[in-house]
This record gives C-alpha cells, sequence and structure tokens, in this order.
C-alpha cells in the first residue's frame, strides 16, 4: 500500500472530532467519561453530561444523548457484575461484600464494578443516571445560548464583518471526505520547494531589477547659457552706443530743413 494512502487514513482514524456539533461523538464522550469518572460522587456525572451536550448543540439531544450514553454504561455494568461479582455471592451479597471476597485481577475489576451500586446493597446507583441526564440538558442549552449570542452580536454590528459560511471544500474535509486538495505542508513536500530555490529565484529578481538601460545623454547646458550670455551682451552694447536724444535731435534738423 502506498505511504501517503496509508498516512491519510490514519489522519482520518485519529483526527475524528472535527465537527462542531456532532450527536455522535457525544456520545463517546459522554459514554468516555463516564466509564472513568462516574464513581466521583455528583461531579463525575455531571462533567460526562455537560461535555454532552455542549457537543450536541441542542437541549434535546443533549438529554437523550446523555441518558442514552449512561444507561448503556449502566447495562454493561449490570451484566459485567453477573459474571464477576457473582464468584463472591453476588446478588445474594452485597456488590461491596463480593468485591472484598475476591482477588487478584478479577479482585480489581470487581472493586471498580462495586462503585456503581449503592452501598450495602445489591442494586445500582441511578443517581447518576439522572445527573448525567440533567446536566446533558445544561449543557445543550448553553451550547444553543452561545450560537443566539453570537448571532444577536453580528446582527447589531457588534463585531466586524459577517461570518461567512463555510466553504463546500471545508466541509467535506471537516466530514473527513476525499476532496481534490491536501495540507499546504503536503504540497510543500510535493513541489519540492526548498530554501536554496528560493534564494536563486530571488537572486535571479535582484540581478534582473539592477539591470536598466542607459539614459541618453543631453546636450551641455553649458552651451545653451554662453549663447544666452552672448545675444544679451550684444544687445547691451547696442543700446548703449545709441543716444536716447537721437531721435529728437534728428527730428529738429528736419524741422528747420523743411
Amino acid at each position: 500500500m502506498d505511504k501517503d494512502v496509508l498516512s491519510h487514513r490514519l489522519k482520518k482514524v485519529i483526527n475524528f472530532d472535527n465537527e462542531v456539533y456532532s450527536t455522535r461523538m457525544a456520545f463517546v464522550f459522554c459514554f468516555g467519561i463516564s466509564l472513568l469518572i462516574w464513581w466521583i460522587p455528583i461531579i463525575g456525572p455531571a462533567v460526562a453530561g455537560y461535555v454532552c451536550g455542549r457537543k450536541t448543540g441542542s437541549m434535546v439531544k443533549g438529554l437523550m444523548c446523555a441518558y442514552a450514553a449512561g444507561a448503556l454504561l449502566l447495562v454493561l455494568v449490570y451484566c459485567l457484575s453477573a459474571l464477576v461479582l457473582g464468584h463472591g455471592g453476588y446478588p445474594g451479597v452485597p456488590a461491596d461484600q463480593a468485591a472484598a471476597s475476591l482477588s487478584g485481577i478479577v479482585g480489581a475489576t470487581a472493586s471498580y464494578l462495586q462503585l456503581f451500586f449503592v452501598e450495602g446493597t445489591s442494586s445500582l446507583n441511578f443517581v447518576g443516571l439522572g445527573i448525567v441526564t440533567a446536566f446533558g440538558g445544561v449543557g445543550g442549552i448553553l451550547s444553543r445560548q452561545v450560537r443566539k449570542e453570537t448571532a444577536y452580536l453580528i446582527s447589531t454590528g457588534a463585531t466586524e464583518g459577517l461570518v461567512r459560511p463555510a466553504a463546500r471544500s471545508m466541509q467535506l474535509y471537516s466530514n473527513n471526505k476525499e476532496i481534490g486538495f491536501k495540507a499546504f505542508d503536503d504540497c510543500i513536500v510535493t513541489q519540492k520547494m526548498t530554501v536554496n530555490e528560493n534564494k536563486e529565484i530571488n537572486s535571479g529578481r535582484r540581478e534582473f531589477e539592477t539591470v536598466k538601460p542607459a539614459a541618453k545623454e543631453g546636450k551641455p547646458v553649458v552651451t545653451t547659457v554662453q549663447t544666452v550670455t552672448t545675444t544679451v551682451a550684444n544687445n547691451n552694447t547696442q543700446t548703449k552706443n545709441k543716444s536716447p536724444f537721437s531721435d529728437i535731435l534728428n527730428r529738429s534738423e528736419r524741422n528747420k530743413d523743411e
């Protein structure tokens, strides 16, 4: 099998939580958290239910999902208790006493299972199921409230711009579908873009920018200045040699002759 195909499939298995709201993942989270910390009074089931409700994004879905996960966990505990605690006399003997009479791996498993029972009895504790269901609804309400507040802020102009809907390609990517592009890092590896190649490209650009056509040489400015100076000097010389009263004298002489 090709390494790229194998790595792509592994990413899809590992990165399973791409969706913002998912009832399926909410159920998985609730069941897993409940399995780990159900034994903590009130807090354990509350945390599991709250996470479930926030992940579903709805009060109704949060209630139903949390209840289903909690009920499934209790059913599995009841079935395992009949197999494990039965060696200690359960159900005729209370669950905690039956677990205390066992040892080894079976005893450790029995000690864990007896945490789901009411102390001193052989009855399952359904208080945790009620707590996980209630907090599932609370998490769903808060999740929906966050969406409403965000929409209100956008409508009143409290935020900059509008939230654009995600492109179809991004929606497919979030759902782990096959799409026509890869991650940016994969594109870099495929194109084999290295730092040295980038340097060569940049150096070529700099050489192209430095080579420019030479400017045309113009006529010396000194020649023009000298020409103007000579012309002005000639005009000034003619003006100085000509008397300002010559016209008046010429007119007077013409009048006398007449």
